[in-house]
């Protein structure tokens, strides 16, 4: 990482002063210490190695040369300017004015292994390991006796997933933005309103570079068992499995995602004024994406590499209203207070001392996505399982006029618990399956028309308490505090995500079918919490 940056405040009035800087920012790919990565090339279809020694194949070329790329096999990025600006203007004495715009680039993510180029081949090869269920069948295998020695040591595209890193990537960056006005109400007490967003670009997202096209047809439409599926970028990437051609998965880690977010924010604060500290903080927030994270996450890979825009929607984390209380508060009974103050011992010891702290949460629910499975045929990255590694998430197709809950608050859905324990959450009839051919038998696509994200759970409520009582001891030397706490006080219960995967029989051309199952909710938040402590310090 290297970094350059000026920056200066420039108080232009004695109301007036702005802050403006412009950062440049570096950050090269990954290597590798030993030079052991490969990458994809679409433009031959074969990948390229840096791995010493090794005197290549049909698919993997040995690669010499110099500079950034001949370490990394990426180019670099050196284009990353991030200017900022920022002001703030006193209107009055007790009215001031801030706003401000920045650039923020992203060098590395925590993504797994979907931008990890040293797994490729030559150097590791991706195969599938088939453990008898039971111990005493044939082929059963432990731990200390390693894995078959008959696995595949010849790189095929058409059974080993790659790892591919465009060689042009682009960092990604997000602008943020804000405009804020603060009044002073009085003393130590204030309220401040503020529109804060922010535009995310080139994020990075993962999917199948070679992705079956449904739009392009099926690859043997005369002799659809001797191909593989749909149509791909590149039909040359695979490799026979017996006599059947099977097309080469790509993981590509992509960035071309991108986000939005727009916020309406309001504080309250009051800071010990007549022994009360108080902060509430509002939000009303709209936040939509297309990638919400690349590892963890609802949604961390599309539906189809071909239409990153179908999958622009809700956040996995957009809540669209959130209000937070929190305060502390001494009560005012004892010596030094304003009630009591001239109490003996006994009774300072009973009612001085006392303070109650609490945390209000209240906010809209989580979003949740829903997908399904596709009938073999029609699936479109059959090497790819994980999303962390561009898997397709195959969404069903929705029924106008019908809701996606079946219930909206915490306690009107434990109304619906069924025998098992679970609540079913989301309603089978808003959604269809999406068939497998149409009515000429011609196998169609296995995407679905709901969006991303496409509801969300109840809402959210939980009210944290702590009761604080500071002891005199009568020694400076020895101090005796002890505090009881409760957590979701009044044991509201909180619903959490539904399970995403629906099921049930796929739809035929002639005759619709709702899911059967998926969509009910297992779990909740924690309930009531109640926890005491004693602590001395001496």
């Amino acid at each position: 990482m290297h970094n350059v940056y000026v920056q200066d405040d420039w108080k232009v009035t004695p109301k007036l002063t702005l802050n403006l800087g412009l950062r440049w920012e570096y950050g090269s790919p990954y290597s590798e210490e030993h030079n052991n990565l490969s990458n994809f090339v679409p433009e031959t279809v074969s990948m390229l190695t840096l791995t010493k020694g090794y005197p290549g194949s049909a698919f993997i070329k040995p690669y010499n040369g110099g500079g950034v790329y001949g370490k990394t096999l990426v180019n670099p990025a050196l284009g990353d300017y991030a200017p900022r600006v920022g002001f703030a203007y006193g209107v009055t004495p007790a009215i001031a004015v801030r706003g401000g715009f920045g650039t923020s680039f992203v060098h590395y993510t925590r993504a797994g292994s979907g931008d990890i180029l040293p797994i490729n081949a030559p150097n590791a090869l991706f195969v599938s390991v088939i453990q008898p269920a039971s111990v005493a069948a044939a082929g059963y295998r432990t731990v200390d006796q390693g894995f078959p020695p008959d696995l595949a040591t010849t790189f095929s595209p058409g059974t080993d997933n790659i790892t591919y890193i465009p060689k042009n990537t682009k960092d990604s960056y997000v602008e943020s933005y804000f405009l804020e006005v603060q009044k002073e109400l009085a003393k130590n007490t204030l309220v401040d309103l503020a529109y804060i967003g922010n535009h995310g670009l080139k994020l990075q997202g993962f999917l199948n570079g070679n992705q079956g096209n449904p739009s392009l047809g099926i690859a043997n439409p005369t002799n659809p068992s001797a191909g593989a599926g749909f149509v791909r970028p590149f039909p040359t990437w695979g490799g026979y499995v017996g006599t059947t051609w099977n097309y080469g998965d790509i993981t590509e880690a992509l960035n071309g995602f991108y986000s939005h977010y727009d916020a309406l924010q309001a504080r309250y604060e009051q800071r010990f004024v007549n022994g009360l500290t108080l902060l509430d903080s509002f939000t009303w927030q709209n936040s939509r994406d297309n990638a919400s994270a690349s590892l963890e996450g609802n949604t961390p890979s599309p539906q189809d590499a071909n239409n990153l825009r179908a999958d622009y929607s809700q956040s996995d984390y957009n809540l669209p209203v959130a209000n937070i209380l929190s305060l502390v508060y001494e009560l005012p009974f004892g010596k030094g207070r304003a009630y009591a103050a001239s109490a003996n011992s006994f009774v300072n010891a009973l009612i001085g001392g006392w303070q109650v702290s609490a945390i209000n949460t209240m906010q809209g629910g989580t979003p949740f996505n829903l997908v399904y499975t596709p009938n073999a045929a029609n699936v479109v990255s059959p090497q790819i399982s994980a999303t962390y590694r561009g898997a397709n998430e195959y969404r069903p197709n929705v029924v106008p006029g019908q809701n996606v809950r079946l219930c909206h608050s915490g306690h009107s859905c434990l109304n619906r618990k069924q025998s098992n324990g679970t609540v079913q959450y989301v309603n089978w009839s808003a959604f269809t399956l999406p068939a497998t051919r149409d009515a000429c038998g011609n196998i169609i696509s296995p995407f679905g028309n709901a969006s991303r994200n496409p509801g969300r759970t109840p809402n959210y409520y939980s009210t944290d308490l702590a009761f604080n009582k500071r002891f005199d001891t009568g020694s400076e030397r020895l101090k005796m505090e002890f505090r009881a706490e409760l957590y979701n006080a009044f044991n509201h219960t909180n619903l959490y995500l539904p399970s995403s995967g629906l099921s049930g029989t796929l739809s035929i051309a002639t005759a619709l079918s709702n899911p059967s199952g998926g969509g009910a909710i297992s779990g909740t938040f924690e309930p009531r919490i109640v926890q005491f402590g004693l602590k001395v310090l001496y």
